[in-house]
């Protein structure tokens, strides 16, 4: 049935789609055939590359036979030196909110490999015309309403004002991928140095690439974006709107390509992650503490719908790893709650004793496991699941 589709047609088909109505091994064949001959084939197959719409969950985008991803296999081959170099300098340079980090990472080694040429202006430019987003100041932080427990902020009222506030975060958390990772090609800044700690060795392992550093995954939970009017929302607040907000939590064709780009943008996701259907991530406040913590979720891996995660210690999914699912009700607790014996039951939200949540490659956190997972608990013995564990801080 292959030869009855169209080029682009083939090329958004996802994998699953694609083993239903054609032979893999004849359409890698036609898509090298195909990119290699015609100047619009190439055009369709860059769109791919960028994740654009309708390729961003294309078959093209699976594991290839030595990389993490065929289409970057199939550039390599398929390509003339100028257009393979001109291809991975649009993944890494691109706007394109739904382009995974471990995939623009890839690309920029890459690039740095067969050397930026004519798109060295280009680079600086992303660099040159990076405008860092802003932090919440302690004074701003104070001032922050609270009921006693939560801190309270406005919400946008509409369901297009929220998505307006995860669209442009994601644009913003997309410029600023694009400016580490072009000040790495340009060796303007260092690449991936020997890690420190367990949890740096962890990441830097997953990732496969220098060009990635631990401390990108090393999320900054009170930074600000813009909302308009003056007013701001940190990355934390976010996070709680798209956990709360009904809108969210829906299959809808217009909302879930808008919440896997923000997941992709602002988290760095890996490829062919998944954060399902009412599930998520979120960090809340401790008073006025919003230490950044790790966050990493690496290829092929799996937050499950129904599943929450608590990162205000931090957590790490390494590739292929699964948590949860089925709208379970199971909240990953990546910090402990400490109260001294006579005082205020409200006193335990204010010391807190927080650790790494780790699953290894591979590792699952089953379904039937429901209800709370206190990580804390497991700092010096075994969890009751095989590559779960608890990792110091300090470790």
């Amino acid at each position: 049935m292959q030869n009855t589709l169209d080029f682009s047609t083939l090329l958004r088909l996802t994998a699953g789609l694609l083993a239903e109505v054609a032979d893999e091994e004849s359409a890698r064949t036609r898509i090298t055939r195909e990119i290699e001959a015609g100047e619009s084939a190439y055009e369709l197959f860059g769109q791919a590359c960028r994740f654009e719409g309708p390729y961003a969950a294309s078959w093209v985008h699976g594991p290839g036979e030595k990389s993490p991803y065929l289409s970057l296999e199939l550039a390599a081959s398929s390509l003339d030196e100028g257009r393979y170099r001109a291809t991975l300098a649009d993944i890494v340079l691109s706007t394109s909110a739904g382009i995974p980090y471990d995939y623009r990472a890839l690309a920029a080694e890459e690039l740095l490999l067969l050397g930026p040429g004519d798109f060295t202006a280009a680079l600086q430019k992303a660099v040159d015309s990076f405008e860092p987003l802003g932090y919440r100041s302690l004074e701003t932080k104070v001032a922050v309403p609270t009921d006693g427990t939560d801190d309270l902020f406005e919400i946008p009222e509409t369901v297009t004002g929220r998505i307006a506030v995860l669209t442009a975060a994601s644009r913003a958390k997309t410029l600023e991928s694009r400016y580490l990772l072009a000040r790495r090609v340009l060796g303007r800044a260092p690449r991936a140095q020997a890690p420190a700690t367990e949890a740096e060795r962890l990441i830097s392992e997953d990732a496969g690439t220098e060009m990635v550093s631990p401390s990108d995954y090393l999320v900054p939970w009170d930074q600000e974006f813009p909302r308009g009017n003056g007013a701001a929302l940190t990355l934390a607040e976010l996070l709680r709107i798209v956990l709360l907000c009904p809108e969210f939590k829906l299959p809808d064709a217009r909302v879930r390509p808008i919440l896997v780009d923000f997941h992709r943008s602002v988290l760095r996701t890996g490829g062919r992650s998944i954060i399902g259907l009412s599930a998520g991530v979120f960090h809340v406040e401790h008073g006025t503490l919003t230490t950044p913590s790790y966050y990493y979720q690496g290829r092929d891996s799996v937050l499950g719908k129904g599943l929450v995660i608590d990162c205000v210690g931090g957590a790490i999914l390494r590739s292929g790893s699964v948590l949860g699912g089925g709208f379970m009700p199971i909240l990953i607790h990546t910090h402990k709650h400490i109260r001294e014996s006579g005082e205020a039951g409200a006193s335990e939200r204010e010391r807190i004793l927080p650790c790494v949540f780790a699953a290894e490659a591979g590792a699952r956190f089953p379904m039937d496991a429901i209800g709370l997972f206190e990580t804390v608990d497991y700092l010096e013995k075994d969890t009751p699941f095989e590559g779960i564990r608890a990792i110091p801080l300090n470790d």
